[in-house]
């Protein structure tokens, strides 16, 4: 009950920013507030660097899954190879800010506008080689995917490793391996609905990279070149889902899988991660070791090929794959990062997402909104199970300024409210409430290194970017760098 009235306290303190500004407690008056928001606005930060040092009560998990379920020092020092979702995602994101931030200060000397043809071929060829050598290295793109499923199963006491730690440049498939048999009976038996999500929490990640990576270019005037990254990003995923609907495909790799890997810790959790998923979201409760035994006969037969599913469960998996287009529904995809809605300085855009959860799907419609003084995201939420739909809507208001004596803090408040499938159920069309309070504070100091803290409560229910399908109090502290030239 204490950390969740201290939730309520930052929450509240955050609501009722326009009455606080001109309280007479304030160290500073109105006209020198609005003055310090209006500069802060204009000199927005061309890059912003994240490391998030602890995710709490995540990073006890963590601890207890590499050390056999002791928790200790060094069991938490060791859980930081096992990051949670936030963590993941600040770190990737923070990556490919950097490097495309530090390619077009290479090419940006003056305006993208007065280039030669050359040049602007020249910075394009570096941005796809840099960007398509990176998908594949420790800490970008693959690796998160790898990493969000990992989270799930961390949470539930699997440990696993991450291939992706071996830059494996040119290779095909990429497994999350070293997992016993007997972790992913327990962990199915235990929670069918995580279990479910943990197929499909890679391509989450992506499209959560995708979204903030967006949402920093559109609030903070950035012109970072991040659209070869997003269409990679994207298109990978895309082909992914569709790629595991594939009969001829999807099963020709399966059986290249299952005859290279002979031992069990050499597998991947799942396969492919789309066909598994299909298979557990039409049969919850059935027992893993319902699977069989793997073709070299030695342990379960972990993947699920097309020949395995039902002709219904065929034509879910691949009208799952034609919605996934839906994700390429964005001007910052092609460059437009933002659009004019008047002369007084409002400017908006958006992006649609399909994203795979634990009981179907969320379709969503992000949009991005910002003036002189404020920055507004709003979120419509259509999550659909097999034959029902739940609607939600999310807001947050982005790095809302506060002066504090000569120093300035950015309070960030976000919440959702709505309904979803009622214990997470892909048939039921009982509904159940889903909620979310989520506050981030971050002090501005002389050295642009900025500590931050966010709390974030949710009720029972898929949020995501979230490991727990459970109601949940989090807290997370971590530093931002922003960069100015």
């Amino acid at each position: 009950m204490k950390s969740a009235f201290i939730l309520f306290l930052c929450i509240s303190s955050c609501l009722p920013m326009a009455h606080a500004a001109s309280s007479d407690t304030l160290p500073v008056t109105d006209s020198v507030k609005n003055k310090l928001t209006l500069q802060q606005k204009k000199d927005q930060p061309r890059l912003i660097l994240n490391l998030e040092l602890i995710d709490f009560p995540y990073q006890t998990d963590a601890s207890k899954t590499v050390d056999n379920g002791n928790v200790s020092l060094s069991s938490f020092l060791k859980g930081y190879a096992n990051p949670s979702m936030h963590q993941s995602l600040q770190l990737t994101t923070s990556l490919y800010s950097g490097v495309h931030y530090c390619i077009d200060k290479l090419f940006r000397k003056d305006a993208y506008a007065d280039w030669s043809g050359g040049k602007r071929l020249l910075h394009t060829i570096t941005l796809l080689a840099s960007d398509y050598i990176l998908i594949t290295a420790p800490g970008f793109d693959g690796w998160l995917h790898e990493e969000f499923h990992r989270s799930v199963l961390t949470r539930f006491g699997v440990n696993s490793y991450d291939e992706m730690n071996k830059f494996p440049i040119g290779v095909e498939t990429v497994s999350v391996s070293h997992i016993t048999d007997e972790d992913l009976i327990r962990f199915k038996q235990q929670s069918p609905s995580d279990f479910i999500r943990m197929h499909v929490a890679g391509i989450e990640g992506e499209y959560l990279l995708a979204e903030k990576m967006q949402k920093n270019n559109f609030f903070y005037n950035q012109n970072a070149s991040h659209e070869i990254a997003f269409m990679l990003n994207i298109l990978n995923a895309i082909a992914y889902v569709n790629i595991s609907a594939n009969s001829l495909r999807a099963d020709e790799m399966t059986d290249q899988m299952n005859a290279k890997e002979t031992t069990i810790s050499s597998r991947d959790f799942t396969g492919l991660d789309f066909t598994g998923w299909t298979y557990d979201l039409f049969r919850p409760n059935e027992p893993y070791t319902s699977r069989g035994v793997h073709p070299s006969g030695l342990g379960i037969n972990r993947y699920i090929k097309v020949s395995d599913l039902t002709n219904t469960e065929l034509n879910y998996l691949k009208k799952q794959g034609n919605l996934q287009w839906l994700n390429l529904l964005s001007p910052m995809i092609y460059g437009i990062k933002d659009i004019k809605l008047n002369e007084n300085g409002v400017y908006a855009n958006f992006a649609i997402r399909n994203y795979l959860t634990s009981f179907g799907n969320d379709i969503s419609a992000n949009i991005l909104l910002r003036n002189k003084s404020y920055n507004y995201a709003f979120t419509l939420h259509n999550y659909n199970n097999y034959n029902h739909y739940f609607p939600a809507i999310e807001m947050e208001l982005v790095d809302y300024i506060q002066p504090i004596s000569q120093q300035l803090l950015y309070i960030t408040p976000r919440i959702l409210a709505g309904l979803q499938p009622f214990e997470q159920n892909f048939t039921t069309s009982k509904s159940s409430f889903l909620g979310l309070l989520e506050c981030k504070l971050e002090y501005k100091t002389h050295l642009n290194l900025n500590p931050y803290i966010e709390l974030s409560s949710k009720t029972n229910g898929w949020i995501a970017g979230n490991e727990f399908l459970n109601s949940n109090l989090s807290i997370r502290i971590g530093a931002s760098m922003r960069i100015y030239k």
